[in-house]
């Protein structure tokens, strides 16, 4: 599902916006807005509430705090360590700061990391103009993810399309009514970084703006003189209101002496899906859109820290793109691999019965495979029980087997009279008559000894007519 992102520059007495639409691996900037403040209101939010309703409510939100309220230093450090970045950079700050660090909240980008160093530019912001800024977007109804500095997003923006061609460095120059962002760009590295308090405003007569471009021009000129560019090697790309007007750089481009630039003339096609003409009045709101593209956003300084950490929902599923597309490929793996095996199983089982079928052809015949295992076993225990009354073997003994077991069991001399003796499959059972009980013990020795029989007991025994013992003996029959 698609993702409507808005990004947010407050200056003075107006808002401007850019709105980008997000998803999986698209990203096309929809428009740029604008809305000023009357002149009975005190802030900014019902402005913000007016342009809303252009924008609609957006799923995410990136603001800028303005550049003027914001100390920059590019600070090189001994180590590359994240942790200990993290607790060098606010007291490395501390020393070109007039207050406390304890009063300002501090945000860092690492930019450059070479033989166990790291070049970062690092930003503090009072704690009391952070929260004013949330306050303000709050009473619209708007809580931001990122809090950054514009400037610092175009200056990205520019370099990214730029992308290595034309000059090796380039410097931005971006006006506003009442300031004037400057940021110098080397190798893809901001070496300078400056707020001017002045800005050019179209709308004002000429020699107020000559004024506010006598001082900015001056400004830049110390810059480019203290980080000593080579000599045309640097171009300048103005932007913001007064960057439409042809006097306007005119001047700059001669008393500069370099060659000037829009950022209207950037082709940011392949990035942002258009041209960059139709927002030049809003390209820094368009270029914080960079932090939240879905291939290879750009690191921007985010004030929202510690105490002022963004908690809300972003709906940001990028992160985990990647991870859900390889759970669903083993997911489908897995489901394929055990449908293949359900089937294989299956297919087996077919054969298998097939072939149970056929091997109990000759014995059963019109019986299902999963039966003819219990009907091929009742036929083999009927035939050895056939087999075994005929005398046969692979079944019990034969009555004439059984008696020839019996009379050698015997022991020699004892008088034994078997009156009846039956045998079948539970096994034999004798009833007869001897001499004394002492006799039928022995009798019971001696058969409990063989090694056809088991379990023999004397059930029933008791005295007779001419002295003798009646009995009845009963004994399982081996396999």
């Amino acid at each position: 599902m698609a993702q409507r992102i808005l990004a947010l520059e407050l200056a003075d007495d107006r808002v401007e916006a850019a709105l980008a639409e997000r998803a999986w691996s698209s990203f096309a900037v929809l428009g740029t807005y604008e809305s000023e403040r009357a002149e009975d209101e005190n802030d900014l939010v019902p402005a913000l509430r007016r342009l809303l309703t252009k924008t609609g409510v957006p799923d995410l939100v990136v603001s800028a705090i303005p550049g003027e309220l914001v100390a920059k230093r590019l600070l090189n450090l001994p180590f590359t360590d994240r942790r200990k970045l993290d607790q060098a950079v606010p007291f490395a700050l501390e020393e070109h700061l007039p207050f406390s660090i304890d009063e300002a909240v501090v945000a860092y980008i690492p930019l450059l990391r070479d033989a166990g160093s790291t070049v970062v530019l690092a930003a503090m912001v009072r704690r009391e103009d952070l929260r004013a800024h949330l306050d303000q977007l709050a009473g619209a109804g708007l809580d931001p993810k990122t809090v950054t500095l514009s400037s610092l997003a175009l200056s990205t923006l520019v370099n990214r399309t730029r992308n290595g061609n034309g000059a090796a460095s380039h410097l931005l120059v971006e006006f506003e009514q009442r300031r004037t962002s400057v940021i110098l760009m080397d190798g893809g590295v901001p070496r300078a970084l400056r707020t001017l308090p002045v800005g050019i405003d179209p709308g004002v007569e000429s020699a107020s703006a000559d004024v506010s471009a006598d001082a900015i021009i001056a400004a830049v000129r110390q810059t480019l003189l203290s980080h000593s560019p080579e000599p045309g090697s640097t171009d300048l790309i103005v932007s913001g209101p007064a960057a439409a007007s042809p006097a306007v750089r005119d001047r700059f481009s001669r008393e500069l002496s370099l060659p000037i630039h829009g950022v209207e003339d950037l082709d940011c096609s392949q990035i942002l899906g258009g041209s960059g003409r139709e927002w030049m009045r809003q390209a820094s709101c368009v270029a914080m859109l960079l932090g939240e593209m879905p291939n290879q956003p750009v690191p921007l300084i985010n004030f929202r820290v510690g105490e002022f950490a963004f908690h809300g929902r972003t709906g940001d599923l990028t992160p985990f793109y990647t991870s859900a597309m390889i759970a669903a490929a083993l997911g489908f793996l897995m489901l394929l691999h055990v449908g293949l095996g359900i089937a294989g199983n299956l297919h087996h089982l077919r054969l298998l019965n097939r072939a149970i079928v056929a091997a109990a052809a000759p014995v059963v015949t019109g019986v299902p495979a999963e039966q003819a295992e219990r009907a091929v076993a009742s036929h083999l225990a009927a035939a050895r029980k056939r087999l075994g009354l005929l005398g046969g073997s692979g079944g019990p003994p034969s009555p004439l087997d059984t008696l020839l077991f019996l009379s050698r069991a015997l022991p020699d001399g004892m008088a034994i009279d078997i009156d009846e003796m039956d045998l079948d499959e539970t096994g034999l059972k004798l009833s007869g008559k001897a001499d004394s009980y002492a006799s039928v013990e022995r009798l019971r020795s001696a058969l409990a000894a063989t090694h056809r029989l088991n379990d023999v007991q004397v059930s029933e025994e008791g005295a007779a007519e001419g002295h003798k013992v009646v009995f009845h003996l009963s004994a399982g029959v081996k396999e």
